[in-house]
């Protein structure tokens, strides 16, 4: 029995390889689809902390954010580098792909590395650590705006094409 696709953490590999191999090797959109709502929900999630910063902080809510962060994150960009994109590279018709899916994992890369960043001062703030609440609210803020915008881009030169070839 094949296990539930789980964004909290990254699938095995025999999970994947079956992943990509339903639907007639066509990768599951929805999935990523669920990936992106999932990542944006924690961006609104960090926005509120970081609208809550200085002296309104919910320390709980920084701790649970800090535990989510990389996992999400990780979890969303091993499916799309280990499925989608070999996938993309393989089968679809789009222009540029080459460059277009090495930016995007240029991209994952940073952005791992910046939620690694994050979660440790999520941390600090959740435990009551003393911290640089300026500074926090910059990384809070220059995250989530990164993750839309990666979560934009994709979503309008990737989804929307991969979508139409799935259609024809």
């Amino acid at each position: 029995m094949a296990q539930k696709e789980n964004l909290s953490g990254q699938p095995e590999q025999e999970n994947i390889i079956h992943m990509a191999r339903a639907e007639k090797d066509f990768p599951k959109l929805e999935w990523l689809r669920r990936a992106h709502r999932e990542q944006l929900a924690l961006c609104r999630e960090l926005e509120e902390i970081a609208d809550s910063l200085p002296s309104n902080v919910n320390r709980q809510k920084c701790i649970y954010a800090a535990k989510a962060l990389g996992p999400v994150i990780r979890g969303a960009h091993h499916y799309e580098e280990t499925v989608l994109f070999p996938w993309i590279e393989h089968h679809a018709n789009l222009l540029a792909r080459s460059e277009t899916l090495e930016r995007l994992r240029f991209e994952h890369f940073e952005d791992e590395c910046f939620a690694e960043e994050l979660t440790d001062a999520l941390l600090k703030v959740g435990s009551g650590n003393p911290v640089n609440m300026e500074a926090v609210g910059y990384m809070l803020r220059g995250f989530f705006e990164a993750t839309r915008r990666h979560i934009a881009f994709e979503s309008d030169c990737l989804l929307e094409e991969l979508e139409k070839d799935q259609t024809h």
